[in-house]
């Protein structure tokens, strides 16, 4: 594999937006994916039939018997579920207003999902139902695709609305529920909610369909609620448990503060800024004050003031401009600050209760409008290292669904959906410290922690190349990870669903390592020569102090984001997203984990969850070199249309949304470099980035499709196929009526194959195989999938048009080629495309 940091990376990357041609698009067979096998209709429909029944009549029992207490259509719940193996069947019908949510998976992988019947619409479901089962028997039955799938219908407890990971709530508990609400609905949410004397929080999530409203009482008070008022799709526990990766204060020498203070020279006017959303910040400290004012400070509530409380906000400041202290402490010149620090304070002080239902998903999209509104014009990313503590990320989320909706600016507030595009940067979170070393010693048991889960945000696990103790009294002891392997604080997505989650953490940056004691029987958290060095709160007396795990990690990803954004301010978020996914390197250790896979993509994707693509390099994000290029290309584009139909008596109607067009790149490839090199090893990284609009709740936890907007993907033209081939295999709009579809060879080389990174809104993958193969290479399609801007129509969404970035790069470890030079004569040329 090439070896980038060798290169001299000092060279453009080459844009390639002129090379793009766009077509209509039609995927190339019929999704099957969702198909069921077929069952005896006639015998399984008798049977749901009779199920639904009883359902219905346990549910009307339990109704209150005074219509006037209802708010809303009175109704049933029914809990449904899947046949084992198949997925649950949408059992949405909006003309009878059967309504269908919380959707979850058993240990046993069975999905379970609610269906909401008012009483008036109890007849159409069992003439439906019948409309099955009265089929003829070996014909396509009426309904086949909801039903057959279908395994059992019962009436639904509160507890078949609880999605959320942790233990549905002992009765005499009371604690906030996360009522997720259909959006037409959520009013009479909040006015059963009043006749019952339910406090309803004033903190409150928007989402296109639904709306989230956390509600505090017991579970017997919940079930009440839920008989009386047609709103709540599912239940989730609204308690937020932030943890903020907290370290013990070690001053140092203040005389190296202000040798280094005297050295620094400010960031320049119009610079872009990293956002730190934590403690607050010692903007006073001499070490941060040149990279902000007053201005720059903010906290959601004015009684806070904007001073760091406990600490964690000023160490956070401090690794996001300088990373690790002591290189700059220890070295003599200038040290130029291309980027300044804005600091909001999200957790509260002491004598200030917590936020009222820990809704934290709201709390930070009110502190993302605060430095917006303050300095409108400025770029910036946001940083946040808080977490809610060992809740796992696997399922989206209310908070991770905010962090999207802040990514795709399409948070309340944000003027027109999709213009305000914002960078996030969030910890994957820690593991825990303990002693024991058997406690911690399996990472894959310590998940990835919400928010981190949010598809549109970057999320920073930790590596560490800290290895050397050095701390009095610990001369016998040694450090638990290897030079370059994942920090032993950071959590990992490897036991996750590949297929339905995105790949968490995408890069990890230096998060400190742990020590284990000789006897192998204590480990500790927090040595100083294993852990990174920052500035203070308390900047008069101990201006320095250290910090490890994952929060230092994120602060310096956002250090390197904010770095691009300062080199070139007119790159899309996405793109900066893009550039540092595109720029990471996986150390000798982890291309060691990864060969040990022997090319196993399951293997591979689970080393990959624990270290993503690795360790990003800023010279590599912000330059090509003569044997290391990069081509670049940001574009919208329009996935989705809906058009016309007309019948035989010229009468018009709006046919369904169905995918739109497809965008195609010739690539300046280098030919002539590749051939030469023959059957040399040469290595192709893509990446596809962009930022969805999410659409929580409904099957969004087990079906993609259904959390996403919109979502994009990339083919890439096969060795022996010419132009034609390869646009007419992938897209059926290319091909004549009946023309068969040619099948591909199989395309090998990839390092995880396109199943696995198909879920989230960053698509990365590494392709290595011989020069000459990779010649012919030359073309690649981005082309749209489903999403909920095309499945629900109503919404009126399927005309909107979405931004991309698109990063191709290619790398040797041949010294003496060129790439570069021929690249960018090749991107003179000509665009042609045989279609």
């Amino acid at each position: 594999m090439a070896d980038s940091q060798n290169a001299l990376h000092n060279l453009k990357h080459v844009r390639i937006e002129a090379r793009r041609r766009t077509g209509a698009y039609t995927p190339p067979n019929r999704d099957l994916s969702g198909m069921v096998t077929a069952r005896d209709h006639q015998a399984h429909g008798t049977k749901l039939a009779q199920a639904i029944a009883t359902a219905i009549a346990t549910g009307r029992a339990a109704l209150p018997a005074a219509a006037e207490v209802v708010s809303g259509k009175k109704g049933v719940y029914l809990e449904i579920e899947a046949r084992e193996g198949d997925r649950l069947p949408d059992l949405t019908w909006s003309r009878a207003d059967i309504r269908q949510g919380a959707v979850r998976t058993t240990d046993e992988g069975v999905e379970v999902g609610v269906l909401y019947v008012p009483l008036q619409s109890t007849d159409f479901l069992m003439e439906t139902v019948g409309k099955y089962a009265a089929s003829p028997a070996g014909s396509n039955a009426s309904n086949r695709g909801k039903f057959d799938s279908l395994e059992t219908v019962r009436s639904a407890e509160i507890g078949s609305l609880w999605t959320d990971p942790r233990p549905f709530p002992p009765e005499e508990t009371a604690i906030w529920w996360e009522c997720w609400c259909w959006r037409d609905r959520a009013v009479n949410l909040r006015q059963a909610a009043k006749r019952l004397d339910l406090r309803v929080s004033e903190r409150r999530l928007l989402f296109p369909d639904y709306e989230v409203v956390p509600v505090f009482g017991v579970a017997s008070q919940m079930q009440r609620l839920l008989r009386i008022c047609d709103a709540v799709e599912e239940l989730r526990r609204a308690e937020d448990s932030p943890v903020v990766f907290m370290s013990d204060l070690r001053g140092e020498q203040p005389e190296w503060t202000d040798d280094l203070s005297g050295r620094l020279i400010a960031p320049a006017q119009g610079h872009p800024s990293v956002c730190i959303l934590d403690s607050g910040v010692a903007y006073l400290h001499p070490l941060i004050e040149p990279s902000l004012s007053l201005l720059d400070l903010h906290a959601i509530d004015t009684a806070w003031a904007i001073d760091d409380h406990n600490g964690h906000g000023t160490q956070m400041a401090g690794v996001a401009l300088y990373g690790d202290l002591t290189f700059s402490l220890a070295s003599s010149g200038p040290v130029d600050l291309a980027y300044g620090i804005e600091s909001v304070k999200i957790l509260p002080p002491p004598g200030f209760s917590d936020h009222e239902p820990g809704t934290y998903g709201s709390i930070t999209q009110a502190a993302v409008s605060l430095p917006e509104i303050a300095n409108p014009g400025r770029h910036r990313v946001f940083c946040m290292a808080v977490s809610n503590e060992d809740i796992s990320g696997e399922r989206p989320s209310t908070w991770s669904a905010a962090l999207d909706q802040i990514c795709a600016g399409a948070m309340p507030g944000d003027e027109t959906p999709g213009e305000s595009r914002r960078l996030f940067v969030v910890s994957a979170g820690n593991i825990q410290d303990s002693s024991d070393p058997d406690e911690i010693s399996d990472y894959d048991e310590f998940p990835v922690e919400d928010p981190a889960q949010a598809w549109n945000a970057l999320s920073v696990g930790g590596f560490t190349d800290k290895v050397d103790i050095q701390d009095k009294g610990y001369e016998t002891w040694k450090a638990v990870a290897g030079v370059g392997d994942s920090s032993p604080y950071s959590r990992t997505s490897a036991d996750w669903s590949q297929s339905l989650s995105p790949i968490k953490p995408e890069v990890v940056f230096e998060a400190g390592n742990r020590a284990l004691n000789a006897a192998g029987s204590e480990i500790l958290a927090g040595l100083d020569s294993l852990s990174l060095l920052t500035t203070a709160r308390d900047f008069t007396s101990q201006p320095l102090t250290t910090i490890w795990a994952t929060s230092p990690a994120a602060a310096q990803a956002a250090g390197f984001a904010g770095a691009i954004m300062a080199a070139d301010p007119a790159l899309w978020p996405e793109t900066v997203r893009a550039l540092m996914v595109h720029s990471a390197e996986w150390t000798p250790r982890m291309q060691t984990r990864l060969k040990a896979c022997k090319g196993k993509k399951k293997d591979c994707i689970s080393e990959i969850r624990r270290f993503g693509y690795g360790v990003p390099q800023l010279e590599r994000a912000l330059a090509s070199a003569r044997n290391d290029v990069a081509l670049l290309a940001e574009a919208e584009i329009q996935p989705y249309h809906r058009v016309r139909k007309f019948d035989d008596n010229g009468k018009t109607t709006l046919a369904a949304p169905s995918l739109n067009e497809t965008h195609y790149y010739r690539l300046p490839w280098p030919k002539s470099a590749l051939e030469a090199l023959g059957s040399e090893q040469v290595r192709l990284k893509i990446v596809l980035s962009y930022f969805i609009e999410p659409g929580p709740g409904d099957l969004a936890a087990v079906v993609p499709a259904r959390y996403q907007s919109f979502g994009l993907r990339w083919d890439l033209k096969r060795p022996l196929e010419g132009d034609r081939d390869f646009i007419r295999r992938f897209n059926g709009a290319e091909r004549v009526k009946d023309e068969p579809r040619r099948e591909a060879d199989i395309d090998k080389g990839w390092t995880l194959g396109p199943q696995s990174i198909a879920a989230g809104s960053l698509h990365c993958d590494v392709w290595t195989g011989a020069a000459a193969e990779l010649a012919a290479r030359d073309l690649i399609a981005i082309y749209p999938v489903a999403g909920w801007w095309k499945t629900r129509a109503g919404l009126r969404q399927y005309d909107r048009k979405a931004r991309y970035a698109l990063i191709v790069s290619i790398s040797t470890d041949a010294e003496t080629v060129d790439l570069h030079a021929e690249v960018e004569i090749a991107n003179q040329t000509p665009v042609e495309i045989e279609f």
